[in-house]
């Protein structure tokens, strides 16, 4: 979908910008995330092959985030404006690792800031429109009354001549050759009351939110992630390659894995339990799956599945 995006914004075919940029396109079409360093290197090929400097507005129409679930509700039942757009800005930086914010108060604006959450994210300005472009869909949606529209919009690069175009579809003013990338709202807006306040409602969500946060961060969705990962990268999936991955020591790994009454096989079958359900379901054949994975065999791949869901191969294909 993500690469499928890209090539359509870029106005290329997707078979020549993954060829371009060196990458295989297969382990995209199957994988659940995708790879931030690869997609940078997307835009890079975009850019050197000439693409539209306003690839950030092309992706904006495929974003659809209307339906943002808890984070949505929570932004819109916050007591205020400015408690609304902090406690959005908290969760976004908790769970993501590419983006950071920050929000401060600069000449009558409330200035919320986007930057890359490590110095060495190496990131195209045409990854940050897009990002931006999403982030001024998602305060449209949550705020579709016209007060709490955006006021200004910063790039921290050139405007290549598109100005009044970004204006006209992000609906404010876009500032270029700024210090920073940011999305900016009247000061005065931040601490007036939201008519959509619910405080009930609000510490319900909070609570969710919360739990959402933690899980996310848990060392067990931590070695998915880094499974993943590796097998986006076509590279072998083992313990060592994912404790390499998370950064610390094998044992370590282990050690920390009993004390949260865990085990490496339990936690990296329940990820190939998922991929092989998601592509099973897609009718990729088993033999294919099994090889994905890094099984012997297909026959080793059902054993495991049969044991972990008392399913057949056909039962999982249709649920």
């Amino acid at each position: 979908m993500v690469a499928r995006v890209t090539a359509d914004a870029c106005g290329m075919d997707q078979a020549r910008l993954f060829k371009a940029a060196g990458l295989a396109a297969t382990p995209w079409k199957n994988a659940s995330r995708v790879n931030q360093e690869e997609l940078t290197a997307l835009w890079k090929t975009a850019d050197e092959l000439s693409a539209t400097p306003d690839i950030g507005l092309g992706v904006l129409k495929h974003f659809n985030v209307s339906t943002l679930g808890p984070l949505a509700f929570k932004m819109m039942v916050a007591p205020t404006f400015r408690l609304s757009i902090l406690e959005a800005l908290k969760q976004i930086s908790l769970v993501s690792e590419v983006w950071k914010f920050s929000m401060h108060e600069q000449d009558n604006l409330g200035v919320m800031k986007i930057r890359r959450s490590s110095p060495n994210l190496d990131i195209t300005h045409h990854s940050y429109d897009a990002f931006i472009c999403a982030s001024a869909r998602m305060m449209r949606d949550c705020f579709p009354n016209e007060t709490y529209k955006l006021a200004e919009i910063w790039f921290a690069h050139p405007d290549f001549g598109l100005k009044k175009k970004y204006e006209r579809l992000l609906n404010c003013q876009c500032r270029f050759n700024m210090k920073d990338y940011a999305l900016c709202v009247d000061a005065h807006l931040l601490d007036i009351p939201l008519p959509s306040a619910d405080s009930h409602l609000y510490q319900s969500l909070d609570s969710q939110l919360n739990q959402k946060t933690r899980s996310l961060r848990t060392l067990r969705s931590s070695i998915e992630r880094s499974i993943i990962s590796l097998l986006e990268k076509g590279a072998p999936i083992s313990r060592s390659a994912v404790s390499n991955k998370l950064g610390i020591g094998e044992r370590t790994l282990l050690r920390r894995l009993k004390d949260e009454s865990l085990t490496y096989k339990e936690v990296e079958e329940q990820v190939f339990e998922k991929l092989a359900r998601l592509w099973l379901q897609r009718n990729y054949p088993m033999i294919v799956i099994a090889e994905k994975l890094g099984y012997a065999d297909a026959t080793s791949l059902r054993k495991m599945l049969k044991r972990r869901t008392g399913l057949g191969v056909r039962e999982l294909r249709e649920h």
